[in-house]
């Protein structure tokens, strides 16, 4: 099946995103929303992001003009019949995602792919609505997506080898990396892994045990723009919340309930940089600390060991998801890594981390924090206990979840 035409149902963020690198790689769009204002707003994102290319020697004139030419606008979903390719990027509300492509199915004829744009809700419950189950996939683009790299392609339950095909070669023709979820799992792959690291540290700042400022810093990612608050930031907190709950509710695994101090956050508007404010100041157009400080005059030694738990405590809950996605068959471990670091421009993946450290020091790591806390977040899956007794201990050893010829 060859793609030509795209419809985008949502010309909000991640929508006009995903219209603009559709048109600029020469796909006929058409962007959909339920109001001309909002398509007006998301071509004017388009317009703006374009320009930065333009400014910037990226793209020339002649390029921003036909792919601005390239999309068409409109307030009607049944304008979708005639596209070969639906991609839904509507907010994360599972009634409202399940009466859509309902409504999509009806609308398009049967050869028609129906994909969904979702962060974290499972897709055969999408395509459960529908009646071509085999035709409904996954495309989890990442935002801003003319930047970002990644694009998770998601199979459900039913979907097809040929669906499958047919979605990870658009999403590559647009100049994007694609990682393959092998099964439908909550989270996929890059949220899943790194969605735990966040809700710890959001705990953190909760029991007063350390400041978004301390958690970035300790981590290495606060002058690079990386850590976790400030990825949580750029993200947005609605968004991240919106996730974590999705795979609260398909597992009810409690490390992926969103805590009270982000729900509160959520609720008071405090989104991140979007709104100004979130878990950093960006109302003067920097990003500025405000939480304030948990222990001041805190002695040095005392200070690093607090430190260090708190790097503890931040890796190991997605250093242990990163194994138990693998373990369960859902991706690769060099899927699983890549994902990571391209999803959030992180410098390796989890699973690097956890062969640079050594798999025995991860496992006694896990196991002493899982005997502090009791809390089952710290307690090592399977695969990681038979790999250390089995000697693959990473780097050190020749091998681990990567293997080292050197």
């Amino acid at each position: 099946m060859k793609i030509q035409e795209v419809f985008v149902l949502g010309a909000g963020f991640m929508g006009h995103g995903i219209a603009q690198v559709a048109a600029s790689s020469g796909y006929r769009v058409i962007m959909c929303d339920v109001s001309e204002e909002r398509l007006e707003a998301g071509l004017q994102a388009i317009r703006t992001s374009l320009g930065k290319f333009l400014s910037k020697g990226i793209i020339d004139a002649e390029q921003l003009d036909a792919t601005l030419a390239a999309i068409d606008v409109t307030t009607s979903i049944d304008a979708a019949g005639k596209s070969d390719l639906v991609v839904e990027a509507v907010p994360e509300d599972p009634a409202l995602k399940k009466r859509l492509f309902a409504e999509l199915d009806r609308i398009c004829p049967p050869r028609v792919i129906l994909a969904s744009n979702t962060s974290a809700i499972p897709i055969s419950s999408l395509a459960a609505a529908t009646s071509r189950p085999d035709r409904v996939v996954g495309i989890h683009f990442f935002g801003p997506v003319p930047l970002m790299r990644l694009v998770e392609v998601i199979r459900g339950v039913q979907t097809s080898e040929e669906t499958m095909r047919v979605a990870d070669e658009w999403a590559r023709s647009l100049g994007k990396e694609t990682v393959l979820v092998r099964k439908d799992h909550a989270g996929f792959v890059a949220n899943r892994v790194n969605i735990p690291t966040n809700i710890e540290a959001v705990r953190m700042i909760e029991e007063g045990f350390a400041t978004p400022e301390e958690i970035d810093r300790a981590t290495g990612g606060y002058e690079a723009g990386v850590g976790p608050m400030q990825i949580i930031d750029n993200a947005g907190l609605d968004v991240g919340y919106r996730a974590a709950l999705a795979i609260y509710q398909d597992t009810r695994d409690p490390k992926f309930f969103p805590p009270p101090l982000l729900q509160r956050m959520v609720a008071a508007g405090l989104l991140g940089r979007k709104s100004g404010r979130g878990f950093y100041d960006y109302s003067t157009g920097k990003r500025e600390s405000y939480f304030p400080a948990v222990r001041s005059g805190e002695p040095e030694e005392d200070r690093a060991a607090r430190m260090q738990a708190v790097l503890n405590r931040l890796l190991l809950p997605a250093v242990l998801e990163a194994v138990a996605v693998v373990e369960a068959g859902v991706a690769t471990p060099e899927d699983v890594d890549r994902a990571s670091r391209l999803g959030f421009n992180l410098p390796f993946g989890q699973l690097e981390l956890a062969d640079s450290l050594g798999l025995d020091a991860v496992l006694e790591t896990a196991l002493a924090l899982h005997r502090e806390t009791g809390h089952p977040k710290f307690f090592p899956p399977p695969l990681l206990r038979r790999m250390v007794a089995a000697g693959l201990l990473g780097r050190k050893s020749g091998r681990g979840f990567h293997s080292y010829a050197d």
